[in-house]
């Protein structure tokens, strides 16, 4: 069995970068940055689609920058799970063993959009089923 450590080390491994060759590698150039509060405001409205390939692209363009401003996921699209973790939308206790499923199910996406919006809605996913069970 892993240790703590070793899972989370395992997590940021899983949460490489999509390539810089991607379709949409910057989809924040013409978008003005938000402030914490206003960033904060459009997640708390993430929308409750569960099939997230009905959601238009240009708005998980907008959430996607959204999670830059908040240094939630970095400009290469590298998922900043410590800054995740501060925030309090996830729980360290299953950080690596539950996240690393929603990495893989998005490893061959190289649109950053669907990328970043794709991990994002599958970690608001797990942290609701958990919050549910509780």
């Amino acid at each position: 069995m892993l240790g703590r450590q070793s899972l989370y080390l395992f997590v940021i491994i899983l949460c490489a970068s999509v390539q810089g060759s991607s379709v949409v590698f910057n989809p924040c150039m013409s978008q003005k940055e938000l402030s914490e509060a206003e960033a904060i405001i459009a997640l708390e409205n993430w929308p409750d689609n569960h099939d997230i390939s009905l959601i238009e692209h240009r708005y998980k363009c907008s959430m996607t920058c959204v999670l830059m401003d908040l240094g939630l996921v970095n400009k290469m699209g590298q998922v900043q799970i410590d800054k995740y973790v501060e925030s309090g939308a996830l729980d360290r206790n299953w950080v690596a063993s539950d996240l690393a499923s929603c990495r893989s199910k998005y490893h061959d996406e190289w649109d950053l959009c669907e990328f970043v919006f794709g991990i994002f809605n599958c970690f608001r996913e797990m942290k609701l089923a958990a919050e549910r069970k509780a």
